[in-house]
């Protein structure tokens, strides 16, 4: 195993807002977001890419795109309730039960996102590794939606306005939007961090465990378009996509 970077593509087969969405074709070179991400991890050259699934299927599938598959994920960790912080840890675990070397740097980035440029993956990277001081790295775009527009609505449908307070300003002090302070969206397409984080929890082994996989406390951040950021999740992205 590589000594500088793990990616980490997690895959399981029992999604349910779309079936097989890991393996379901996408376009008329019968792409998958599972293969395409593959391909774009693949070509970035940086490390090793593993896949993590439950399903024989989806792990001969990634083998056969050129992804590693060293074991099956357990159904523990495989449901819909499981956290991706418990399969994170779960996969390092295998990984160190079978003598294999942990990298440094370990990713996750989810098959969803089908046009993230294998070059935005080796750009995070390098600018996390430049700056050690940090434990990781989590891509961001512009936003279209802004917290000024959050209302509450009371009684009789009357509307409350100035909910959030956005860099030190409120949506009473503008008139134009234009003049609105410019806000921005994490994205999970590209998420990098420092081994150290995952280990030092590395012998928690509750599936539901809710901690986020990059260090909120020590973290980058790093801008992607928005169609980078364009995330697959339910039927009607996959019509977004084809447009």
């Amino acid at each position: 195993m590589r000594k500088n970077l793990l990616i980490i593509i997690p895959a399981r087969a029992g999604s349910k807002r779309v079936k097989n969405k890991n393996l379901k074709k996408i376009n008329a070179r019968n792409d998958t977001l599972l293969g395409l991400k593959i391909k774009s991890c693949l070509h970035a050259r940086i490390g090793d890419v593993l896949v993590s699934t439950d399903s024989s299927r989806i792990a001969k599938y990634a083998k056969k795109m050129g992804a590693i598959v060293p074991f099956l994920r357990s159904k523990i960790y495989a449901s819909d309730k499981a956290s991706t912080f418990s399969v994170i840890l779960d996969t390092l675990r295998q990984l160190k039960e079978r003598n294999k070397t942990i990298p440094d740097y370990i990713a996750v980035l989810p098959p969803t996102n089908p046009f993230l440029s294998y070059k935005s993956i080796i750009n995070a990277f390098e600018y996390l590794k430049k700056n050690k001081l940090y434990n990781s790295i989590l891509t961001y775009q512009v936003s279209n939606d802004h917290p000024f527009n959050f209302i509450k609505l009371k009684k009789n449908k009357k509307i409350s306005f100035d909910l959030i307070k956005y860099e030190g300003k409120k949506y009473s002090q503008f008139e134009r939007t234009q003049d609105w302070p410019k806000a921005f969206m994490s994205s999970a397409a590209i998420k990098i961090s420092k081994k150290s984080f995952f280990l030092k929890k590395i012998k928690e082994k509750n599936p539901l465990i809710q901690d986020k996989t990059f260090d909120m406390n020590s973290c980058l951040g790093y801008l992607i378009s928005k169609k980078e950021a364009f995330d697959i999740n339910f039927p009607d992205d996959f019509k977004e996509f084809k447009k």
